[in-house]
């Protein structure tokens, strides 16, 4: 693989990791405020207040982080794999040819035997 596919690849990753987290820290955020909801502690508003920004905190950095991965570069690293066995999952994922059958790469290379 190319270093700079691997790099924009990696940096991807990163990315999706740290949105991970941060929606992560959200929901511990919307668990606590929920706990102080129900369980009186403290004023209302504030117990209100802090799930609602959780869950707002989670639900948009999941967002996020999927969104990073739905448009990563995959195929550079799918193809790394085994050739017929890379082909034929970009296919099933990318959805593109479901009807032709996947040919492997060594059958598609020899001689054909008359």
């Amino acid at each position: 693989m190319h270093p700079e596919l691997q790099s924009n690849t990696e940096r991807a990753l990163v990315a999706c990791r740290l949105w991970t987290h941060i929606g992560f820290i959200g929901a511990t955020v919307l668990a606590a405020g929920l706990l102080q909801l129900f369980n009186g502690e403290g004023k209302w508003f504030w117990a209100l207040a802090l799930a609602l920004l959780g869950g707002v905190l989670a639900a948009m950095s999941w967002r996020r982080a999927l969104t990073i991965l739905e448009h990563a570069d995959w195929a550079s690293t799918v193809a790394t794999d085994a050739p017929g066995e890379s082909t034929s999952r970009l296919f099933r994922a990318n959805g593109t040819r479901r009807d032709s059958p996947v040919v492997t790469l060594s059958a598609a290379i020899e001689p054909e035997i008359r």
